[in-house]
């Protein structure tokens, strides 16, 4: 599966209105064409009924979740909540405060 095609096909529709408008009234299959899909992907697609392309995108974005590829990026580093720094006495100050911590 590659969630970067996914991520293209829903990126073009968000920026190119033609292509938008084409995507969401019956074009789609003709549209698909342009991307490197697999076959589960493209009847993912094409089976997905929406109005906009946000339902459209909410409804891939479930799908992926449930395939359990859906790849999540960590926070902005301006929004990561950082715990108080505690008193620079000890050992374990490093391990405890500065320490690279893995993405939750």
């Amino acid at each position: 599966m590659s969630q970067m095609t996914l991520q293209t096909l829903v990126g073009t529709a968000l920026i190119d209105r033609e292509f938008r408008h084409d995507f969401l009234n019956g074009r789609r299959p003709t549209l698909l064409t342009r991307f490197d899909l697999t076959e589960e992907e493209r009847e993912v697609v094409l089976g997905i009924e929406a109005e906009s392309l946000q339902e459209f995108a909410a409804q891939l974005c479930k799908w992926l979740k449930a395939e359990e590829s859906f790849i999540s990026y960590p926070p902005m580093a301006g929004a990561m909540p950082f715990p108080p720094l505690r008193s620079p006495v000890g050992s374990t100050f490093w391990q405890e405060n500065l320490a690279p911590r893995p993405w939750a």
